[in-house]
């Protein structure tokens, strides 16, 4: 068969990652206390920003802000995009490496799958594979693994192993933990101080590779937050923005006009435009949750927990018109303030049971299962069979194995364990 050569045209419409996107994407998954270091950092490194902190406030964070020292503090992700820039990467490469950082959680590990993200972006998963590679090339060992068990094995590949054998160590941990030197020695091929040696490699990994070095100046970032429930005249319930947690940034208007008539630092007055863009694109998508909010979960807002209705994400996402990706974007760490007390966002969002009246949120049931253990007889804790049993007498349909996840879920021991609690306090 003969190899003739071709020349062909195709015109294909795809979707481009543009910094204007990257940058929109990277506001909206930031919380009001992350949100407010980049806006300090911003502002003092562009000329044509001015920040404006908030008049007052009861936590007042930013209180005595100084920029300068905020512009000293970045977070691991300022690192992150330091170490992407000094890669020799191909510049296709290099930009989405750039855009999974935007993308990693505050705890270091990346929680959207790629091909979500290939989908929403129009980008192939094969290049951001090898973007995400080169991320998993940066310091910290494990920044941006997509579970504990890939963030483990990053770091023991670090650590002089090759992924094959890590892999292999991982899968030995039950053992590890009943420090079974011999059989481990058997699977691995090591003598026993070799497989010693392995366990002390083990206890220097980490579950989570961002997580900031203990030290006596080293304080929580306390939770901020991005909406709060307005009570209007006769009972009228409304969310909307909580502007004051966080300073605003504004153009100066006069290094506007000595840029239109200087021509001075054009790139940095459109990256200042391009920032308050994404500042108002978040605050956008955040008041049309409020709204929503503010319409579905009014129950919650009046009765508390039990007022909670079943509701996900993804009818969100429906609802609004939006992608999944781009919700959970807008929920990751944000909390919203109803009478002076914050919530995280997530606790609103609940999957549902059925009953015979309807559906009911699992979160009003896990309410419902606590409530059952505290007023459990002294001594004789209830089973997860006899907790299952009693909420179907209140006409919950639920099964024993969803009770005891709901349990675990609430840090509540086993039937076992209560009872053992139970005598040691009867014998103190």
């Amino acid at each position: 068969m003969a190899l003739n050569p071709r020349l062909e045209l195709r015109q294909q419409q795809r979707l481009a990652l543009t910094p204007d996107v990257r940058l929109r994407l990277s506001m909206l998954r930031m919380g009001p206390g992350e949100l407010a270091d980049e806006l300090a950092r911003e502002a003092a490194r562009n000329p044509f920003l001015l920040l404006d902190r908030p008049a007052s406030r009861p936590s007042a964070p930013f209180e005595g802000l100084d920029i300068d020292a905020q512009a000293r503090s970045a977070p691991f992700q300022e690192d992150l995009r330091l170490q992407i820039e000094r890669m020799d990467l191909p510049p296709g490469i290099a930009a989405l490496a750039l855009f999974l950082v935007a993308e990693l959680g505050p705890d270091g590990f990346l929680d959207t799958d790629l091909e979500v993200l290939a989908e929403e972006q129009g980008i192939d998963t094969e290049r951001l594979e090898q973007a995400l590679a080169a991320l998993h090339r940066c310091d910290p060992p494990g920044i941006g693994a997509r579970n504990v068990t890939e963030c483990l094995l990053l770091q023991l590949v670090d650590k002089g192993l090759d992924p094959d054998e890590a892999a292999a160590t991982l899968r030995l941990l039950p053992l590890f933990a009943r420090r079974d030197w011999a059989r481990i020695g058997r699977e691995l091929g090591l003598d026993p101080a070799g497989a010693e040696a392995r366990a002390a490699l083990l206890k220097g990994l980490t579950p989570r590779p961002a997580l900031p070095a203990a030290g006596p100046e080293v304080e929580a970032a306390p939770l901020l937050p991005d909406l709060r429930l307005v009570r209007g005249e006769g009972g009228k319930l409304s969310v909307e923005p909580a502007e004051t947690s966080r300073p605003r940034l504004r153009l100066d208007a006069a290094m506007v006009h000595k840029a239109a008539s200087e021509g001075f630092a054009p790139e940095l007055l459109v990256r200042a435009r391009a920032l308050l863009a994404a500042l108002e694109q978040r605050g956008h998508t955040l008041a049309r949750i409020g709204d929503w909010l503010a319409d579905h979960q009014a129950g919650f807002f009046r009765e508390g927990i039990a007022g909670l209705l079943p509701a996900t994400r993804q009818d969100l996402a429906g609802a609004l018109g939006l992608h999944p990706s781009t919700v959970g974007r807008a929920l990751a760490g944000k909390a919203i303030d109803i009478d002076g007390r914050l919530w995280p966002l997530g606790v609103l969002f609940s999957t549902g049971l059925p009953t015979a009246e309807g559906v009911v949120s699992s979160r009003v049931v896990q309410r419902r299962i606590a409530e059952l253990i505290a007023a459990e007889p002294h001594g004789r804790p209830l089973s997860d069979e006899s907790l299952a049993g009693l909420l179907r007498e209140q006409g919950v349909d639920i099964a024993r194995r969803t009770v005891a996840k709901y349990r675990q879920g609430l840090r509540i021991p086993g039937t076992a364990t209560r009872r053992r609690m139970a005598a040691a306090r009867h014998r103190d």
